[in-house]
């Protein structure tokens, strides 16, 4: 059986190039699977983020890094939390 690492919200924006801010709207919003070790910890899998690369392509999701926007499936855009600053 292969266990897979759980990485916090800081290591796998390291990983994938997103501030730890825009991972965490993407958990608050349901878009992002993680596991609820307490009710402040929260860690994901390398595994979700494919997953959640993987529907938001389908989807037709559009993440914008440079510009801090995005596209939900029904459209509308969202603004994500300033990579720098942390605010939107």
């Amino acid at each position: 059986m292969h266990q897979e690492r759980l990485l916090s919200p800081k290591e796998l924006s390291q990983t994938v190039g997103l501030s730890v801010m825009q991972i965490r709207a993407l958990m608050n919003e349901g878009r992002l699977e993680y596991i609820a070790i307490s009710s402040k910890t929260r860690l994901l899998t390398l595994s979700g983020w494919e997953k959640f690369r993987q529907t938001a392509t389908r989807s037709g999701d559009h993440l914008d890094v440079s510009n801090q926007t995005g596209t939900r499936p029904d459209g509308q855009m969202v603004k994500l939390p300033d990579m720098q600053t942390g605010n939107q």
